[in-house]
């Protein structure tokens, strides 16, 4: 019980950590559970699949902070701690409302997935798209991931 509850919990350390803007990477983590024999699959594709959206969700949420920031006189902080010019959201705004869905699901990319995550945020794109986009970029990302780790695992025993 004790070894289930710490492989989920660093699977969705791992996850979470990789989804947001800090370096690291959660791939090898659940391939190597899966490898090691990980008794419930399932699960720990859905806590990896959770993890990372949420991870994903708190970009989102500093970007809005971020274009909150812009439109006030003491939030101009944020944009000063990301070494943003302030007309940055404005652009960032009218480019991410001609491409704002179709790049969100682009967001399970390595590099640059991370960060359209944060420019949906500054652009203010509505939670509940982000959210169900980026759950299907992601979702689909792991079920590849687990696909592609089961199928090389059989061909090595």
């Amino acid at each position: 019980m004790l070894a289930d509850v710490t492989t989920l919990a660093t699977m969705a350390a791992a996850a979470f950590s990789a989804a947001t803007l800090l370096p690291g990477g959660s791939e090898l983590v659940f391939v190597g559970f899966i490898a090691a024999g990980y008794p419930h699959p399932m699960m720990l594709f859905l806590v990896a699949t959770a993890a990372n959206i949420a991870g994903g969700l708190t970009n989102w949420w500093i970007g809005t902070l971020i274009a909150r920031g812009a439109d006030s006189t003491t939030g101009h902080a944020w944009l000063e701690r990301f070494r943003l010019p302030p007309d940055m959201v404005e652009r960032v705004h009218r480019l991410f409302g001609r491409i704002g869905w179709a790049a969100l699901l682009l967001c399970w990319l390595p590099v640059i997935g991370d960060p359209i995550t944060l420019v949906a945020g500054m652009a203010r794109y509505p939670f509940l798209p982000t959210l169900v986009l980026t759950g299907i970029a992601r979702t689909i990302r792991y079920g590849v991931i687990w696909l592609g780790a089961t199928g090389a695992i059989a061909t090595l025993t």
